[in-house]
């Protein structure tokens, strides 16, 4: 569903209100007239002036971003405003007065009323361009924190290649590099982790291996087996959507399957070059 702008309600209401009180007040302050129908006819050639106004906005966000030309943009969305305003009190006004009867305003009433109009319109432009510079700097900031978290991942599972995994072989406890894990997998009950020439114990589960281990580098296959990437020697599709995996590994020759659940998200892991979070 899309989001309703308030704003473009609110600000002809508030342009075409406030404008044509400030000018009542200068031309009888002691006694200013409120009429509906002034009311009414200001609020329409505020809808005309703002809406013009809104799509020069998204022209000249085109072509002159706030971002990149600040300076510059403010120039110009200044004169647009004014060139719109001029345009549509003297031009549109005045035909609008000579079809409905009145007589035409006089050159001081025409400059007061452009200075109050513009005014006005200024400040309630300043006002929505504070709400839109507000919010793009509380995304940005988002953003940032989101870049923070993310490069915060990142660094904790480039730590883990550059660490040790605790492993026993008989009765000696070893710490092993994890650039030397070629693969883990669970036989009856016990994780055995692969090694260069030699494999040992992980006191633990294979989950609990998992997480100390990159998951750029390394990918849960089942739930008996990890794999590392560059020891991938084969892969090959098997029945119901199961890949089955050839490990290259000094020891022995090693096939893995992965389960048809687990097909897809390892297709995505195998072919990419950043999956490091």
């Amino acid at each position: 569903m899309a989001k309703i702008d308030f704003w473009r309600f609110l600000e002809p209401l508030l342009l075409g209100c406030i404008a044509n009180i400030l000018i009542n007040f200068i031309f009888k302050p002691n006694n200013p007239d409120f009429i509906l129908q002034e009311f009414v006819t200001a609020i329409a050639f505020s809808i005309l002036v703002t809406e013009i106004n809104r799509f020069i906005d998204g022209k000249l966000e085109n072509r002159i971003p706030w971002t990149r030309q600040l300076g510059k943009r403010f120039v110009y969305q200044l004169s647009f405003l004014t060139l719109t305003l001029l345009v549509i009190l003297n031009g549109v006004g005045n035909l609008y007065i000579w079809l409905i009867g009145d007589d035409f305003y006089t050159a001081k009433e025409l400059v007061i009323i452009n200075l109050s109009v513009f005014l006005v319109a200024l400040l309630l432009t300043l006002i929505k361009w504070a709400v839109h510079f507000y919010r793009n700097w509380r995304h940005a900031e988002h953003e940032l924190d989101d870049s923070k978290e993310t490069l915060n991942k990142i660094k904790v599972e480039l730590d883990k290649s550059d660490a040790y995994v605790e492993l026993q072989r008989r009765n000696e406890n070893l710490r092993i590099p994890i650039a030397d894990v070629i693969h883990a997998e669970t036989q009856h009950g016990v994780v055995w982790v692969y090694y260069q020439a030699a494999r040992a114990v992980y006191p633990g589960t294979l989950d609990s291996l998992t997480s100390h281990l990159p998951k750029h580098q390394f990918f849960l296959a089942s739930r008996n087996a990890i794999v590392k990437k560059d020891r991938i020697a084969s892969i090959s599709p098997s029945t119901y959507g199961k890949i089955d995996i050839g490990l290259m590994s000094p020891l022995e020759e090693h096939q893995i399957t992965v389960s048809r659940l687990k097909a897809a998200q390892f297709r995505k892991w195998y072919h990419s070059s950043s999956d490091l979070i």
